[in-house]
């Protein structure tokens, strides 16, 4: 994620990394960071909602907890989103700075703070409130304009990325909590949405009332048929976790995804695979990649042991969401101050190693950060 991210800094670099254009049919390996993400999210449901049930927790408490991390990720989503239209013409301040402030308030409202004791209750308590109060103000002030110029204030348009994981977790976490550990319910809602999708890029609506939008679920059901893939297969993970079952996991996993693939490929011949427009294609054949890959990591962690490979990037996993907004620091105080690295690094080979140098000092950062006690949870 953090190393895809970084591509638009580069130029001449292999195709077939790079996200496809819009109306394009191709899948580059960019276009399949999204859907892994989205997958993931969708194994790690099962398990922690298990947990949060062991450890005591009501059904409200953990429907509540599905609530709050809803929110929070439709408001970093569309703050991220609308900072894509700001208006540098008419704004009371330079991008680079409304970005910063922005990404601060962020931190300071959904940061892991220590337990405090009596002298830091306060301020612990205080920084969410400064920090909600800073973008109520950031709202106040905000100044966009649409891709054809015209003048706009903060908006919904297509929530952006965290917007899009927020509605997917939103709709699966809700539909789990519903169904649990019922794998058939899993499976309609999955079908549910893939129909959804394949309506969508039909071109045909799936609004029942007239007051509704054409496609109103944000990711038109495809977004969240990958998080159904991901439930889907944690259920079938807990069904068949022992040992002596792993050969009838990985058999049934590869032939999940293996259907998967084919689905996707036969059903090129009406869709283009295409990440930008979701397509049933690009849907299905991402989560074959998702469930190939997931078989290869299962054997080498669960069976072969395999995890010290790991452990120099442990954190991009345990702090996701702080290495997700360290960049956003990056970039804009990298336009403050006017830093332009030469063309020589990045450029082609160089290029790439630049983004994974990059990618590493990120992680290096996050890893810091969680050593004094700044790491985001939702």
């Amino acid at each position: 994620m953090i190393w895809v991210n970084d591509f638009w800094t580069l130029q001449a670099i292999p195709k077939w990394l790079k996200h496809a254009v819009a109306g394009e049919d191709y899948l580059g390996f960019s276009d399949l960071i999204f859907p892994w993400f989205l997958f993931v999210m969708g194994m790690s449901i099962p398990f922690s909602f298990e947990n949060r049930i062991r450890k005591g927790d009501t059904d409200l408490e953990v429907w509540r907890h599905v609530i709050f991390r809803t929110i929070a990720l439709l408001i970093m989503g569309l703050f991220h989103m609308n900072m894509e239209m700001y208006n540098h013409e008419s704004s009371l301040i330079l991008k680079p700075y409304f970005v910063i402030i922005c990404t601060v308030a962020f931190f300071m409202i959904w940061n892991i703070y220590p337990k405090p004791n009596s002298s830091d209750n306060m301020l612990f308590k205080g920084l969410p409130i400064i920090g909600m109060l800073i973008l109520m103000g950031s709202l106040l002030i905000y100044e966009g304009k649409s891709y054809s110029g015209d003048p706009m204030g903060f908006s919904t348009h297509w929530w952006g990325i965290l917007g899009l994981i927020g509605w997917s977790y939103f709709i699966a976490a809700s539909s789990y909590f519903l169904f649990r550990r019922s794998l058939p319910g899993a499976i309609i809602a999955f079908g549910v949405c893939l129909g959804l999708n394949v309506l969508s890029s039909s071109g045909i609506g799936y609004n029942i009332f007239a007051w509704q939008s054409k496609d109103w679920i944000p990711g038109s059901g495809g977004l969240q048929a990958l998080t159904f893939g991901g439930i889907i297969t944690s259920l079938v993970l807990m069904k068949y976790k022992d040992s002596d079952n792993i050969k009838d996991l990985y058999i049934i996993l590869l032939g999940m995804g293996l259907v998967s693939l084919v689905g996707g490929l036969y059903l090129n011949q009406f869709f283009i695979i295409s990440k930008i427009s979701g397509t049933v294609t690009w849907i299905l054949i991402s989560m074959s990649t998702a469930l190939f890959l997931y078989v290869l990591m299962h054997w080498l962690i669960d069976v072969q042991g395999m995890m010290s490979w790991y452990e120099p990037i442990k954190i991009a996993g345990t702090a996701t969401l702080t290495c997700y907004l360290i960049p956003y620091f990056y970039y804009s105080f990298r336009t403050i101050l006017g830093i332009q690295l030469p063309l020589f690094f990045t450029t082609g080979l160089i290029g790439l190693l630049k983004s994974i140098i990059y990618s590493f000092i990120i992680i290096a950062i996050a890893w810091r950060l969680t050593k004094v006690k700044i790491q985001l949870k939702i």
